[in-house]
Protein backbone atom coordinates (compact mmCIF):
# COMPACT_ATOMS: atom_id res chain seq x y z
CA UNK A 1 0.00 0.00 0.00
CA UNK A 2 0.99 3.34 -1.14
CA UNK A 3 2.57 5.58 1.48
CA UNK A 4 1.81 9.53 1.98
CA UNK A 5 4.98 11.19 2.39
CA UNK A 6 4.71 14.39 4.62
CA UNK A 7 8.94 13.44 5.71
CA UNK A 8 9.82 10.85 3.14
CA UNK A 9 9.80 13.12 0.19
CA UNK A 10 10.82 16.63 1.17
CA UNK A 11 10.95 19.25 -1.93
CA UNK A 12 13.99 21.44 -1.67
CA UNK A 13 12.61 23.65 -3.93
CA UNK A 14 11.57 24.72 -7.45
CA UNK A 15 14.34 26.68 -9.63
CA UNK A 16 14.73 28.51 -12.30
CA UNK A 17 17.79 27.72 -14.22
CA UNK A 18 16.99 28.74 -17.59
CA UNK A 19 17.57 32.01 -19.80
CA UNK A 20 14.49 31.66 -22.63
CA UNK A 21 12.44 28.92 -20.84
CA UNK A 22 12.36 25.83 -22.09
CA UNK A 23 9.58 23.39 -21.14
CA UNK A 24 11.10 22.15 -17.60
CA UNK A 25 12.37 23.36 -14.38
CA UNK A 26 14.27 21.73 -11.68
CA UNK A 27 12.76 19.67 -8.82
CA UNK A 28 14.85 17.91 -5.87
CA UNK A 29 14.01 15.61 -2.63
CA UNK A 30 14.78 13.88 -0.58
CA UNK A 31 13.47 9.79 -0.94
CA UNK A 32 13.27 7.73 1.64
CA UNK A 33 11.29 4.28 2.13
CA UNK A 34 8.75 2.74 3.98
CA UNK A 35 11.30 2.62 7.07
CA UNK A 36 11.55 6.16 6.70
CA UNK A 37 15.25 5.09 6.31
CA UNK A 38 18.03 7.53 2.98
CA UNK A 39 17.52 5.64 -0.51
CA UNK A 40 21.49 6.73 -0.78
CA UNK A 41 22.68 5.92 -4.20
CA UNK A 42 20.06 3.94 -5.41
CA UNK A 43 18.14 4.56 -8.95
CA UNK A 44 14.60 5.10 -8.00
CA UNK A 45 11.59 4.97 -10.39
CA UNK A 46 9.69 8.45 -9.94
CA UNK A 47 6.42 9.23 -11.33
CA UNK A 48 5.07 13.41 -10.99
CA UNK A 49 2.13 14.95 -11.77
CA UNK A 50 1.14 18.45 -11.82
CA UNK A 51 -2.66 18.89 -10.46
CA UNK A 52 -4.46 21.37 -10.90
CA UNK A 53 -6.69 23.60 -7.43
CA UNK A 54 -6.33 21.17 -4.40
CA UNK A 55 -4.21 18.32 -4.15
CA UNK A 56 -6.87 15.92 -4.84
CA UNK A 57 -7.60 18.16 -8.11
CA UNK A 58 -6.94 17.12 -11.63
CA UNK A 59 -3.82 15.65 -13.28
CA UNK A 60 -3.09 18.64 -16.00
CA UNK A 61 0.41 16.91 -16.65
CA UNK A 62 2.51 13.72 -15.82
CA UNK A 63 5.75 11.67 -16.25
CA UNK A 64 7.70 9.39 -15.64
CA UNK A 65 11.45 9.25 -14.70
CA UNK A 66 14.69 7.07 -12.96
CA UNK A 67 16.83 9.22 -11.35
CA UNK A 68 20.01 8.17 -8.98
CA UNK A 69 19.81 9.48 -5.61
CA UNK A 70 23.20 10.29 -3.61
CA UNK A 71 24.50 9.48 -0.58
CA UNK A 72 22.43 11.73 1.48
CA UNK A 73 19.40 10.67 -0.31
CA UNK A 74 18.75 13.49 -2.24
CA UNK A 75 17.47 12.79 -5.89
CA UNK A 76 17.58 16.13 -8.41
CA UNK A 77 15.41 15.91 -11.64
CA UNK A 78 14.28 18.29 -14.08
CA UNK A 79 10.51 17.97 -14.56
CA UNK A 80 9.33 17.92 -18.24
CA UNK A 81 12.53 15.96 -19.00
CA UNK A 82 10.87 12.78 -18.20
CA UNK A 83 8.79 10.42 -20.23
CA UNK A 84 5.41 11.82 -20.57
CA UNK A 85 2.21 10.18 -19.48
CA UNK A 86 -0.49 12.69 -19.48
CA UNK A 87 -0.97 16.14 -21.29
CA UNK A 88 2.07 18.50 -21.74
CA UNK A 89 4.19 21.25 -19.63
CA UNK A 90 3.38 24.50 -22.04
CA UNK A 91 -0.19 23.67 -21.99
CA UNK A 92 -0.63 24.55 -18.16
CA UNK A 93 -1.34 27.88 -17.74
CA UNK A 94 0.17 28.86 -14.28
CA UNK A 95 -1.71 31.98 -13.86
CA UNK A 96 -4.65 30.95 -13.69
CA UNK A 97 -4.97 28.54 -10.44
CA UNK A 98 -2.87 27.39 -8.12
CA UNK A 99 -1.26 24.01 -8.47
CA UNK A 100 0.23 21.21 -7.02
CA UNK A 101 2.91 18.52 -7.52
CA UNK A 102 2.60 14.97 -6.42
CA UNK A 103 5.32 12.47 -6.74
CA UNK A 104 5.43 8.50 -6.81
CA UNK A 105 8.44 6.80 -6.01
CA UNK A 106 9.77 3.46 -6.59
CA UNK A 107 12.81 2.56 -4.51
CA UNK A 108 13.95 -0.36 -6.23
CA UNK A 109 13.66 1.68 -9.79
CA UNK A 110 10.94 0.31 -11.32
CA UNK A 111 7.29 1.64 -11.71
CA UNK A 112 5.90 -0.13 -8.52
CA UNK A 113 5.08 2.52 -6.99
CA UNK A 114 4.97 2.23 -3.25
CA UNK A 115 5.80 5.60 -1.92
CA UNK A 116 3.55 8.83 -2.78
CA UNK A 117 3.43 12.78 -1.63
CA UNK A 118 2.15 15.71 -3.03
CA UNK A 119 2.96 19.83 -1.98
CA UNK A 120 1.61 22.76 -3.20
CA UNK A 121 3.59 24.60 -5.48
CA UNK A 122 3.75 28.07 -3.50
CA UNK A 123 6.00 30.27 -6.49
CA UNK A 124 5.11 29.36 -10.05
CA UNK A 125 7.95 28.77 -12.05
CA UNK A 126 8.62 32.42 -13.24
CA UNK A 127 10.17 31.87 -17.16
CA UNK A 128 7.52 29.22 -17.80
CA UNK A 129 4.75 31.71 -16.54
CA UNK A 130 6.09 34.86 -18.59
CA UNK A 131 6.24 32.66 -21.44
CA UNK A 132 2.67 31.51 -21.18
CA UNK A 133 1.46 35.06 -20.19
CA UNK A 134 3.10 36.13 -23.29
CA UNK A 135 1.16 34.08 -25.49
CA UNK A 136 -1.98 35.84 -24.34
CA UNK A 137 -3.61 33.13 -21.66
CA UNK A 138 -1.82 33.49 -18.66
CA UNK A 139 -2.46 37.30 -17.24
CA UNK A 140 -5.55 37.05 -14.73
CA UNK A 141 -7.81 40.28 -15.41
CA UNK A 142 -8.58 42.47 -14.08
CA UNK A 143 -4.58 43.13 -13.60
CA UNK A 144 -4.16 46.74 -11.60
CA UNK A 145 -0.56 47.50 -10.81
CA UNK A 146 1.72 50.53 -9.42
CA UNK A 147 5.07 51.98 -10.00
CA UNK A 148 6.78 54.74 -9.06
CA UNK A 149 10.64 53.93 -10.36
CA UNK A 150 11.26 57.17 -12.95
CA UNK A 151 12.61 56.83 -16.44
CA UNK A 152 11.93 52.84 -16.76
CA UNK A 153 9.37 51.57 -19.21
CA UNK A 154 7.39 49.69 -16.86
CA UNK A 155 5.61 47.10 -19.67
CA UNK A 156 7.16 46.44 -22.75
CA UNK A 157 6.78 44.03 -25.29
CA UNK A 158 8.80 43.36 -28.33
CA UNK A 159 8.15 42.38 -31.88
CA UNK A 160 11.59 41.04 -33.54
CA UNK A 161 10.23 39.35 -36.27
CA UNK A 162 10.14 40.28 -39.94
CA UNK A 163 6.40 39.82 -39.97
CA UNK A 164 3.61 42.21 -40.50
CA UNK A 165 2.16 41.51 -37.07
CA UNK A 166 1.97 43.85 -34.28
CA UNK A 167 3.81 43.39 -30.79
CA UNK A 168 0.12 43.39 -29.02
CA UNK A 169 -3.25 43.90 -29.91
CA UNK A 170 -6.12 45.11 -27.60
CA UNK A 171 -9.37 44.31 -28.65
CA UNK A 172 -13.02 45.67 -27.49
CA UNK A 173 -15.21 42.72 -29.35
CA UNK A 174 -18.52 43.64 -27.06
CA UNK A 175 -20.96 45.37 -29.83
CA UNK A 176 -22.68 47.28 -26.96
CA UNK A 177 -19.66 48.66 -25.23
CA UNK A 178 -18.20 51.83 -27.17
CA UNK A 179 -15.02 52.25 -25.04
CA UNK A 180 -11.53 52.42 -25.88
CA UNK A 181 -9.68 49.34 -26.72
CA UNK A 182 -6.56 51.19 -25.09
CA UNK A 183 -7.07 53.90 -22.77
CA UNK A 184 -4.25 55.92 -21.55
CA UNK A 185 -4.58 59.05 -18.96
CA UNK A 186 -1.73 61.28 -18.60
CA UNK A 187 -2.49 63.75 -15.43
CA UNK A 188 0.47 66.10 -15.91
CA UNK A 189 -0.71 69.74 -15.28
CA UNK A 190 2.81 71.32 -15.45
CA UNK A 191 3.83 70.52 -19.53
CA UNK A 192 3.09 68.98 -22.42
CA UNK A 193 1.43 65.43 -21.30
CA UNK A 194 0.04 63.09 -23.44
CA UNK A 195 -2.02 59.98 -23.09
CA UNK A 196 -0.82 57.94 -25.71
CA UNK A 197 2.49 58.16 -27.85
CA UNK A 198 2.95 56.66 -30.86
CA UNK A 199 6.40 56.66 -33.11
CA UNK A 200 7.62 55.14 -36.12
CA UNK A 201 10.44 55.66 -38.85
CA UNK A 202 9.96 58.08 -41.98
CA UNK A 203 11.06 56.50 -45.21
CA UNK A 204 11.65 57.99 -48.26
CA UNK A 205 9.54 54.93 -49.97
CA UNK A 206 6.07 55.64 -51.08
CA UNK A 207 4.92 53.26 -47.92
CA UNK A 208 2.83 55.28 -45.24
CA UNK A 209 4.47 55.62 -42.04
CA UNK A 210 2.94 56.39 -39.03
CA UNK A 211 3.20 57.24 -35.03
CA UNK A 212 -0.25 56.11 -34.20
CA UNK A 213 -3.00 54.73 -37.02
CA UNK A 214 -6.43 54.63 -36.39
CA UNK A 215 -9.03 52.50 -38.68
CA UNK A 216 -12.85 52.66 -39.17
CA UNK A 217 -14.57 49.67 -40.05
CA UNK A 218 -18.07 48.14 -41.44
CA UNK A 219 -20.19 50.51 -43.74
CA UNK A 220 -21.80 52.71 -41.00
CA UNK A 221 -21.47 55.67 -41.79
CA UNK A 222 -20.84 57.53 -37.94
CA UNK A 223 -17.70 57.26 -36.06
CA UNK A 224 -14.12 57.79 -36.36
CA UNK A 225 -11.21 56.16 -36.97
CA UNK A 226 -9.23 58.87 -34.86
CA UNK A 227 -11.14 61.21 -32.07
CA UNK A 228 -9.77 63.91 -30.38
CA UNK A 229 -11.31 65.88 -27.70
CA UNK A 230 -10.31 69.21 -25.38
CA UNK A 231 -12.46 70.98 -22.85
CA UNK A 232 -10.41 73.88 -23.76
CA UNK A 233 -7.05 73.26 -25.79
CA UNK A 234 -6.55 71.02 -28.94
CA UNK A 235 -8.51 67.88 -29.47
CA UNK A 236 -5.98 67.45 -31.68
CA UNK A 237 -2.41 68.30 -31.79
CA UNK A 238 0.09 68.00 -34.94
CA UNK A 239 3.42 70.22 -35.22
CA UNK A 240 6.15 69.82 -38.60
CA UNK A 241 9.49 71.32 -39.54
CA UNK A 242 9.05 70.18 -43.28
CA UNK A 243 6.43 67.72 -43.73
CA UNK A 244 2.38 67.95 -43.24
CA UNK A 245 1.29 68.36 -39.85
CA UNK A 246 -2.00 66.64 -40.54
CA UNK A 247 -2.60 64.99 -43.54
CA UNK A 248 -5.81 63.66 -45.05
CA UNK A 249 -6.80 61.21 -47.76
CA UNK A 250 -9.88 60.40 -49.55
CA UNK A 251 -10.33 57.83 -52.26
CA UNK A 252 -13.68 57.80 -54.23
CA UNK A 253 -16.37 59.77 -52.40
CA UNK A 254 -15.91 60.48 -49.09
CA UNK A 255 -13.90 63.78 -47.53
CA UNK A 256 -10.28 64.35 -46.53
CA UNK A 257 -10.88 66.49 -43.94
CA UNK A 258 -14.77 67.02 -42.11
CA UNK A 259 -14.70 70.30 -39.91
CA UNK A 260 -17.97 71.92 -38.03
CA UNK A 261 -18.28 73.95 -35.64
CA UNK A 262 -21.09 74.88 -33.24
CA UNK A 263 -22.86 78.89 -33.73
CA UNK A 264 -20.40 80.54 -32.04
CA UNK A 265 -17.41 78.73 -32.72
CA UNK A 266 -15.16 78.44 -36.13
CA UNK A 267 -15.54 75.54 -38.38
CA UNK A 268 -11.79 76.18 -39.68
CA UNK A 269 -9.59 78.45 -39.19
CA UNK A 270 -6.14 79.19 -39.96
CA UNK A 271 -3.08 81.31 -38.25
CA UNK A 272 -1.10 82.08 -41.61
CA UNK A 273 -0.74 81.37 -44.87
CA UNK A 274 -3.43 79.09 -46.80
CA UNK A 275 -2.77 77.15 -50.04
CA UNK A 276 -5.88 75.27 -52.01
CA UNK A 277 -4.26 72.96 -55.16
CA UNK A 278 -5.91 70.94 -57.52
CA UNK A 279 -9.20 72.99 -58.11
CA UNK A 280 -7.84 74.95 -61.24
CA UNK A 281 -5.38 77.19 -58.97
CA UNK A 282 -3.43 80.02 -61.16
CA UNK A 283 -2.70 83.46 -60.69
CA UNK A 284 -4.81 85.74 -60.72
CA UNK A 285 -7.70 83.67 -59.89
CA UNK A 286 -10.47 83.84 -57.31
CA UNK A 287 -12.34 81.34 -55.35
CA UNK A 288 -15.74 80.83 -56.17
CA UNK A 289 -18.33 78.49 -54.97
CA UNK A 290 -21.15 76.39 -57.20
CA UNK A 291 -24.91 76.79 -55.54
CA UNK A 292 -24.28 72.96 -53.72
CA UNK A 293 -20.95 74.62 -52.02
CA UNK A 294 -18.01 73.43 -54.27
CA UNK A 295 -15.23 75.42 -54.63
CA UNK A 296 -12.81 76.04 -57.87
CA UNK A 297 -10.43 78.71 -58.56
CA UNK A 298 -12.26 80.74 -61.04
CA UNK A 299 -10.38 84.14 -63.12
CA UNK A 300 -11.19 86.64 -61.46
CA UNK A 301 -12.48 90.08 -63.08
CA UNK A 302 -11.10 90.04 -66.62
CA UNK A 303 -9.90 93.22 -67.95
CA UNK A 304 -12.79 93.89 -70.67
CA UNK A 305 -13.20 97.44 -72.58
CA UNK A 306 -14.15 98.81 -76.04
CA UNK A 307 -13.79 101.75 -77.04
CA UNK A 308 -13.79 104.24 -79.69
CA UNK A 309 -11.38 107.19 -79.28
CA UNK A 310 -11.51 108.31 -82.92
CA UNK A 311 -15.40 108.07 -82.83
CA UNK A 312 -17.13 107.97 -85.96
CA UNK A 313 -17.86 110.49 -89.49
CA UNK A 314 -20.76 107.94 -90.69
CA UNK A 315 -23.21 109.79 -92.89
CA UNK A 316 -26.85 109.14 -91.64
CA UNK A 317 -30.21 109.60 -93.58
CA UNK A 318 -33.13 111.64 -92.44
CA UNK A 319 -35.56 109.92 -90.78
CA UNK A 320 -34.20 106.17 -90.90
CA UNK A 321 -32.67 104.40 -87.53
CA UNK A 322 -29.50 104.16 -88.65
CA UNK A 323 -26.91 101.55 -87.12
CA UNK A 324 -23.30 103.38 -86.61
CA UNK A 325 -20.77 100.48 -87.98
CA UNK A 326 -17.74 102.87 -88.53
CA UNK A 327 -16.39 103.21 -85.25
CA UNK A 328 -12.33 104.34 -85.73
CA UNK A 329 -9.90 104.26 -83.29
CA UNK A 330 -10.46 101.19 -81.32
CA UNK A 331 -9.20 100.30 -77.91
CA UNK A 332 -10.04 96.87 -77.08
CA UNK A 333 -9.38 94.47 -74.68
CA UNK A 334 -10.60 91.43 -73.84
CA UNK A 335 -10.32 89.84 -76.85
CA UNK A 336 -11.25 90.91 -80.52
CA UNK A 337 -15.29 91.18 -80.02
CA UNK A 338 -16.19 93.81 -82.03
CA UNK A 339 -17.36 93.10 -85.72
CA UNK A 340 -16.87 96.63 -87.65
CA UNK A 341 -19.28 95.10 -90.13
CA UNK A 342 -22.37 94.82 -87.78
CA UNK A 343 -21.14 97.73 -85.38
CA UNK A 344 -22.16 94.87 -82.90
CA UNK A 345 -20.32 94.37 -79.75
CA UNK A 346 -20.31 90.83 -78.58
CA UNK A 347 -20.66 90.30 -74.42
CA UNK A 348 -17.51 88.23 -73.88
CA UNK A 349 -18.52 87.22 -70.07
CA UNK A 350 -21.71 87.43 -68.04
CA UNK A 351 -21.17 90.64 -65.62
CA UNK A 352 -22.25 93.61 -64.85
CA UNK A 353 -21.03 96.97 -67.67
CA UNK A 354 -21.16 100.11 -68.16
CA UNK A 355 -22.26 100.90 -72.04
CA UNK A 356 -22.13 104.72 -72.90
CA UNK A 357 -22.88 106.74 -76.19
CA UNK A 358 -22.64 110.20 -77.47
CA UNK A 359 -23.84 111.70 -80.64
CA UNK A 360 -22.18 115.41 -82.68
CA UNK A 361 -23.28 116.11 -85.69
CA UNK A 362 -20.91 117.69 -88.10
CA UNK A 363 -23.36 120.11 -90.24
CA UNK A 364 -26.18 122.13 -89.03
CA UNK A 365 -29.67 121.41 -89.91
CA UNK A 366 -31.15 122.33 -93.31
CA UNK A 367 -34.84 121.26 -92.02
CA UNK A 368 -36.89 122.00 -89.04
CA UNK A 369 -38.58 118.87 -87.23
CA UNK A 370 -38.19 116.35 -84.40
CA UNK A 371 -35.59 115.28 -82.26
CA UNK A 372 -32.38 113.47 -82.68
CA UNK A 373 -32.36 110.21 -80.46
CA UNK A 374 -29.28 107.89 -79.77
CA UNK A 375 -30.38 104.36 -78.73
CA UNK A 376 -28.05 101.86 -76.73
CA UNK A 377 -29.55 98.43 -78.53
CA UNK A 378 -29.12 94.90 -76.91
CA UNK A 379 -30.07 91.73 -79.71
CA UNK A 380 -31.12 94.74 -82.15
CA UNK A 381 -33.69 95.66 -79.15
CA UNK A 382 -33.58 99.51 -77.61
CA UNK A 383 -33.26 99.28 -74.27
CA UNK A 384 -32.29 103.05 -73.32
CA UNK A 385 -32.94 106.18 -75.49
CA UNK A 386 -31.47 109.78 -75.24
CA UNK A 387 -32.56 112.98 -77.53
CA UNK A 388 -31.19 116.37 -78.72
CA UNK A 389 -32.92 119.65 -78.97
CA UNK A 390 -35.65 119.58 -81.95
CA UNK A 391 -34.06 120.36 -85.02
CA UNK A 392 -33.93 124.38 -85.94
CA UNK A 393 -32.90 125.40 -89.54
CA UNK A 394 -29.54 127.08 -89.71
CA UNK A 395 -28.51 125.74 -85.91
CA UNK A 396 -26.77 122.42 -85.27
CA UNK A 397 -28.37 119.56 -83.11
CA UNK A 398 -27.25 119.51 -79.87
CA UNK A 399 -25.32 116.52 -78.63
CA UNK A 400 -27.44 113.74 -77.10
CA UNK A 401 -25.79 111.16 -74.90
CA UNK A 402 -27.15 108.19 -73.66
CA UNK A 403 -26.16 105.48 -71.22
CA UNK A 404 -26.75 102.46 -69.17
CA UNK A 405 -25.30 100.23 -66.48
CA UNK A 406 -26.86 96.61 -65.99
CA UNK A 407 -25.80 92.81 -66.44
CA UNK A 408 -25.16 91.87 -69.21
CA UNK A 409 -24.83 87.82 -70.39
CA UNK A 410 -22.11 86.07 -72.43
CA UNK A 411 -23.55 86.29 -76.25
CA UNK A 412 -25.62 89.11 -76.05
CA UNK A 413 -24.65 91.63 -79.06
CA UNK A 414 -25.02 95.43 -78.04
CA UNK A 415 -24.70 98.44 -80.69
CA UNK A 416 -25.51 102.10 -81.25
CA UNK A 417 -27.91 103.50 -83.44
CA UNK A 418 -28.88 107.25 -84.33
CA UNK A 419 -31.65 108.74 -86.22
CA UNK A 420 -32.30 112.66 -86.78
CA UNK A 421 -34.51 114.65 -88.77
CA UNK A 422 -32.33 117.81 -89.23
CA UNK A 423 -31.36 117.43 -93.00
CA UNK A 424 -31.42 115.00 -95.88
CA UNK A 425 -28.08 113.44 -94.74
CA UNK A 426 -26.15 114.66 -91.91
CA UNK A 427 -23.19 113.43 -90.89
CA UNK A 428 -21.29 112.37 -87.14
CA UNK A 429 -18.32 114.64 -86.09
CA UNK A 430 -15.69 112.30 -84.83
CA UNK A 431 -14.19 114.15 -82.34
CA UNK A 432 -17.44 114.55 -80.53
CA UNK A 433 -18.42 111.27 -80.97
CA UNK A 434 -18.11 108.51 -79.00
CA UNK A 435 -18.70 104.51 -77.90
CA UNK A 436 -17.83 102.54 -75.15
CA UNK A 437 -18.26 99.40 -73.10
CA UNK A 438 -16.62 98.51 -69.76
CA UNK A 439 -16.64 95.47 -67.28
CA UNK A 440 -17.35 97.03 -63.46
CA UNK A 441 -17.30 93.11 -62.04
CA UNK A 442 -18.67 89.91 -62.96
Amino acid sequence: MKKLLSITAIIFGVMLTFAQAPEKFSYQAIIRNASNALVTNANVGMKISILKTSAAGTVVYSESQTAMTNLNGLVSIQIGAGTPITGTIAGINWGSDSYYIKTETDPAGGTNYTIAGTTQLLSVPYALYSKNSGSGSGLTLPYAGTSAVDNINQFKITNTSASLYSAGVFENTNLANFSGAVVGNNLSTGGFGTGVVGTANSNSTSNLSAGVTGYLLGTGTTGAGFYGYAENGYGIYSATTNGKGVLGFSDGTGTAGYFQSGATGYAFRTFGALKLTNIGEGAGKVLTSDAAGNATWQNGTPKVHFSSTGGSTQATPNGILTVINSWTGLDESGGANYNAATGEYTIPVTGYYAVKAQMSFVSSNTLAGPQAAVRIQVDASTVKTAYSNNSIVGEFYSDASVNIEKTFTAGQKVRISEQQFGSATNALYGPSTSFSIHLIHQ
